[in-house]
């Protein structure tokens, strides 16, 4: 049987005391853990440790104690008989706490002792004792040792924030100590990403600096020396451009200093002083980009090895190569041979590659004659040389600009610039007699379309491309012809255009946008008010919604529409309260198609309906975009909403092909004739590709649709003037007229036009014609008479519509199938209503209010249709690109809108 006892603890009399507590001590290798103690009186009967069923609790870091007098070491004296931490003799129970065990608890049970080895802070008494002066024993305290310690992934021994002894953390000590621990890491990583950072780019520079190598100017010459073959559709030659002869390369000493300083301010003001970049440029592009603007920041430098390596990929890694080479080319080269490299090779448009070529291309001059005013323009193309051939008001925007900077250098006189005005540039047909100014409309709307397509005009001429047109010479000469026949001896301020477009391919088989008297403005492609040529978009909103030409609306002259006041052309009354829509398309019945569009479709369907067709999303030259907030001027083409004859010509081309759509092109296909005819660009494939305009779910309908505008525009062809724009042979023709009504004469009763037009087509072809001016002005003819779109825009029409269709085959349009009511179905309603009225009339007093007899009629009142159910938005006149003003067509509106233009036919 076990002798328990109870322990007999040191009192500090015992002189062994010391030696025993140390091997005790010892003995107890400290780990950090508690360890449980094993009883080795009981050597026949071993025992497993007792654990304890509960958590011990916490821990406190004991304060260091100060030291004992009896022992010599840290903490009070300890009674005899009673262990550190134990309860006292006769002490109760503390509630929860365990029974002790041994003699006076429960039998079987072994004794668990946890020793008490010293306080973490204290250290391990290891050495001999030393006897002080006072006779006592001390002991010398000896340097905290390290022992093992078992692994613990909660606690960091190493940490100095950390504590063994520390209480247990909550859950929110917890989660911000490991976030501490995951932003020193975080920190840690970042010294390193943003050492590499600044380490990689130099050591990158320098070895990029080692191996690039600097452009050779006469060899980049010898490149660019390639012939460009432009074909007619019928394979016969268009033109031809060789900049083979018209470069010549100049030496930098033969540079004069206006076209340096020209250039400078265009391009890089700090060329003379930069190293071949500057930082301050590249970090205002950047910004320009990341906020929405533009402009580059490269260098001249950079420019030039751009140009002499033929790498223009938008990467990266060219630009950082583009840089280095730069840099390492302003410090190899002289300044004088980089600028003087850079002149004699870059590319200036109208097919000059070089400064002397330019000064040739653009003022038939030799370099050293140039003046400053005119090495502003030469400057300014520069940054798109493609557009200087074919938009001279482009041209002159970046001659204002280089001007400007030219003095902002103060390298021009202030008082010089203000007086200074733009230089004209000579006749292209003189510095290049292969190219007409006709022809330079067609070359420069296929260098556009190019473009688009990612093929620059620069890429064409250093590879020598043969590029093949649409145009058919024979359409061209009808076009020519007929606008220069019929424009004969009208008034100096008139201009006019004609395109034509294929319906079956979208093929642009005749473009003409020259005017003698304006040369270098293409009204091809200038915008303008189409007037009552829109309304064929209001009847394809309208027969979205089911309702077709039999449909009946109050056709009378001064009805209002949301506050707006809408006329017809010279108050024409004709149809009267109950107008078909058919026979409102055919008269041009202004109230008719703004009631349509402001109170059965929307104004937005309108716009959406012109977009299918293929008039552009955004229109003007600030690019609006159609759909967005639309106003009551789209239902008659007036105010804001523009367009062009190219645009006019392909929309209606839509119709002419059973609404299939296809984008008008210039350009049938672009070959590498110096790699066995490679195909370059496809337009016929790209730009013709067939796709349904009104329903792309439904082939019937869409097609159905196409053949109701189509039944509507018969008879506008047949009955305007008598029938005089009716096409030759008895072929059938469809088609509108349209005017716009001048906006200076809005508040008065004048009938003035500002723009004419004649739209019509077969299924075989599909012509635009426009009669306009240059500043917006009235429109008369050589008899002073008012011009309307039967006028001069439809003679044009007629007569080259004749001289095209003469000798082909005679098509006809598809079969009509009437959605909703027909014209037909609409004559007979009517007739049958004007019975009811005549038999009303005889019983009672007539109504003071006009009533309709159609139940689709929108209004019974002379001012007002249905209640108005939007607002107009009001329209803000915008300029010479964006005329502002008046209802088209069949006039505009007029009265208390200055935006509506008045009447006009």
């Amino acid at each position: 049987m076990n002798d328990h006892r109870d322990p007999q603890w040191p009192t500090g009399d015992d002189p062994d005391a010391g030696r025993r507590g140390r091997r005790q001590e010892q003995s107890q290798e400290s780990t950090g853990f508690w360890q449980p103690s094993f009883d080795d009186d009981d050597a026949a009967a071993p025992q497993q440790p007792q654990w304890p069923t509960e958590a011990p609790p916490e821990r406190q870091a004991p304060p260091r104690p100060a030291m004992n007098a009896s022992t010599g070491r840290g903490g009070p004296p300890r009674p005899p008989g009673r262990p550190p931490g134990g309860p006292r003799p006769g002490q109760p129970m503390p509630p929860g706490a365990r029974p002790p065990v041994g003699p006076g608890g429960p039998a079987g049970q072994q004794t668990v002792r946890v020793p008490q080895g010293p306080p973490p802070d204290q250290p391990t008494d290891v050495v001999n004792p030393v006897h002080g002066a006072s006779g006592r024993t001390r002991t010398t305290p000896e340097p905290e040792l390290l022992t093992h310690r078992e692994f613990d992934d909660a606690y960091d021994y190493d940490d100095p924030d950390s504590q063994y002894d520390q209480p247990v953390l909550s859950d929110e000590e917890a989660r911000r100590l490991r976030r501490k621990k995951i932003w020193k890491r975080v920190r840690r990583v970042s010294y390193v990403f943003v050492a590499l950072m600044l380490i990689g780019p130099l050591v990158a520079f320098f070895v990029a600096y080692q191996i690039v190598e600097v452009p050779n100017p006469e060899r980049l010459a010898d490149q660019l020396d390639k012939t460009v073959e432009i074909k007619w559709a019928n394979g016969d030659n268009f033109a031809t451009v060789a900049p083979k002869g018209r470069r010549t390369l100049v030496k930098a000493a033969d540079i004069p200093v206006q076209v340096r300083r020209a250039v400078y301010a265009a391009e890089d003001a700090t060329f003379e002083t930069n190293e071949g970049f500057d930082i301050t440029s590249i970090m205002r592009a950047v910004w320009n980009n990341l906020t929405g603007g533009g402009g580059g920041g490269s260098t001249i430098t950079q420019q030039y090895v751009k140009k002499a390596t033929g790498n223009e990929d938008k990467t990266l890694t060219r630009k950082a190569l583009e840089l280095v080479t730069a840099y390492k080319l302003s410090n190899t080269t002289d300044k004088e041979d980089i600028i003087a490299g850079y002149l004699n090779t870059i590319y200036f448009g109208k097919g000059a590659y070089g400064i002397v070529a330019a000064a040739k291309a653009y003022y038939d001059k030799p370099l050293d004659q140039i003046t400053d005013i005119e090495a502003a323009t030469l400057a300014g193309v520069i940054q798109q040389p493609g557009r200087a051939g074919g938009d001279p008001e482009w041209v002159e925007q970046r001659w204002n600009y280089v001007m400007n900077k030219l003095v902002e250098n103060k390298w021009m006189d202030p008082a010089k610039r203000a007086s200074a005005t733009f230089p004209a540039m000579a006749d292209e047909s003189v510095t290049n007699p292969g190219m007409t100014p006709e022809k330079q409309f067609i070359w420069a709307q296929a260098k556009r379309e190019l473009d688009a397509a990612g093929i620059s005009e620069e890429e064409i001429n250093k590879n020598g491309y043969k590029v093949e047109l649409t145009v058919d010479p024979a359409a061209q000469d009808a076009a020519r012809d007929a606008s220069e026949t019929v424009m004969k001896g009208q008034p100096e301020n008139l201009r006019k255009a004609l395109v034509a477009v294929d319906p079956n391919t979208g093929r642009i088989i005749a473009y003409y946008g020259f005017n003698e008297a304006k040369n270098g403005i293409d009204f091809a492609r200038s915008w303008q008010n189409p007037g009552s040529a829109f309304k064929p978009f209001d009847l394809v909103a309208l027969l979205h919604k089911g309702k077709g030409l039999g449909e009946t609306y109050d056709g009378r002259s001064g009805r209002k529409f949301g506050g707006i006041t809408i006329n017809n052309s010279e108050g024409n009354d004709d149809c009267g309260e109950s107008c078909s829509v058919a026979k409102a398309m055919e008269l041009s019945i202004n109230t008719v198609f703004a009631d349509i569009a402001y109170n059965e479709t929307g104004l937005k369907a309108v716009a959406t309906a012109a977009i299918e067709a293929g008039i552009p999303q955004n229109v003007g030259q600030k690019g609006m975009p159609l759909e967005q907030n639309p106003d009551l001027n789209i239902s008659i083409g007036g105010g804001k909403y523009v367009a062009r004859p190219i645009d006019m010509a392909g929309a209606y081309a839509t119709f002419a092909a059973n609404g299939t759509k296809r984008t008008p092109h210039i350009v049938a296909k672009v070959t590498n004739p110096n790699n066995g005819d490679e195909l370059i660009f496809d337009g016929d494939e790209s730009l013709g590709k067939p796709q349904p305009a009104f329903s792309k779910s439904d082939p019937a309908l869409n097609a159905k649709i196409a053949r109701n505008v189509t039944e509507s525009l018969i008879p506008v062809v047949n009955s305007t003037r008598g029938g005089a724009l009716k096409c030759i042979e008895g072929r059938q023709c469809a088609g509108k007229t349209g005017t716009h009504g001048c906006a200076d004469t809005a508040k008065t009763n004048k009938n003035d036009n500002c723009a004419a037009w004649m739209v019509g087509y077969t299924p075989q072809i599909s012509a635009a014609v426009w009669v306009g001016s240059d500043d917006n002005s009235a429109l008369k003819n050589k008899q002073n008479k008012v011009i309307f779109g039967s006028g001069l825009p439809g003679e044009i029409w007629k007569k080259f519509m004749d001289s095209y269709l003469k000798g082909k085959e005679k098509k006809n349009f598809t079969k009509y199938a009437a959605i909703g009511l027909s014209p037909d179905q609409a004559k007979t309603q009517t007739r049958n209503s004007d019975e009811n009225k005549n038999q009303s009339s005889v019983s009672s007093t007539p109504s003071s209010t006009p009533s309709s007899s159609n139940n689709n009629s929108q209004s019974n009142e002379p001012s007002s249709s249905t209640k108005p159910t939007r607002t107009n938005t009001g329209i803000i006149p915008t300029g010479r690109g964006d005329p502002p003003g008046g209802g088209g067509g069949g006039g505009g509106g007029g009265g208390n809108n200055d935006d509506f233009g008045q009447p006009s036919g």
